[in-house]
């Protein structure tokens, strides 16, 4: 029906101090899924 589809994720790691605190950190991912996509979602 020509609709689009938008996905967000996103996630961060806090740790407490000491000796892992330095491998903390965030991410983010967006995607648009178009009314063509090659995928099928119920």
């Amino acid at each position: 029906d020509g609709r689009f589809g938008l996905v967000v994720c996103a996630d961060s790691a806090v740790y407490a101090e000491g000796p892992a605190r330095p491998t903390g950190g965030a991410g983010a991912v967006a995607m648009l899924i178009g009314p063509h996509a090659p995928i099928v979602f119920e």
